[in-house]
């Protein structure tokens, strides 16, 4: 009998803590009408690394911070990093204050301080923004793009990059001074 009560007991106050910690129906309604998004996710610190079929690194992904909201494709991120290996042992960095990944095409779209270096030709390039294809690895830039190189500047008013072949073609009003 005695243990029959202590069950009984255990099980009230098992019950009493239960509801004292869930959310009230009042408490849910009040946060369902907050008139801005919620977050559905967000990322702290987060490398994501990719390996070739043979088992070399292939490219890794550093993001400082990153936040999606509930119900869409997009994560505004900041503080990113690209390395990716080319053909020949070239090695890229790229790397951008801000940036959006969009994950239906497995982009990236990179704005502020957007800068690329192919660091085994002492080679870098600057821009407002550029799209990164992660997929073909792949880069594209609409805007201006400045490439320096071992005595050499030259302006562009755009550019397409291919990480993979290590080939750079900029486009429209290309000039360069030679120092």
């Amino acid at each position: 009998m005695r243990v029959v009560g202590i069950l009984l007991l255990s099980a009230a106050l098992g019950t009493g803590l239960w509801q004292s910690l869930a959310p009230s129906a009042g408490k849910q309604q009040t946060l369902a009408a907050i008139n801005h998004a919620l977050t559905e996710s967000y990322l702290e610190a987060g490398l994501r690394t990719q390996f070739a079929g043979d088992g070399t690194l292939a490219d890794s992904l550093w993001i400082g911070s990153g936040i999606r909201e509930v119900g869409e494709n997009n994560s505004e991120l900041r503080e990113i990093r690209y390395e990716a290996s080319g053909e020949n042992g070239a090695q890229w960095d790229i790397t951008a204050t801000k940036g959006t990944f969009l994950e239906d095409t497995n982009e990236l779209v990179l704005t502020q301080g957007v800068e690329i270096k192919e660091t085994s030709r002492d080679a870098t390039m600057s821009t407002a923004s550029m799209r990164l294809m992660l997929n073909g690895k792949r880069a594209r830039g609409d805007q201006e793009v400045l490439l320096t190189g071992r005595g050499s500047r030259t302006v562009g008013a755009g550019f397409e990059l291919d990480l993979t072949t290590n080939t750079a073609v900029l486009r429209g009003n290309v000039r360069t001074d030679y120092e």
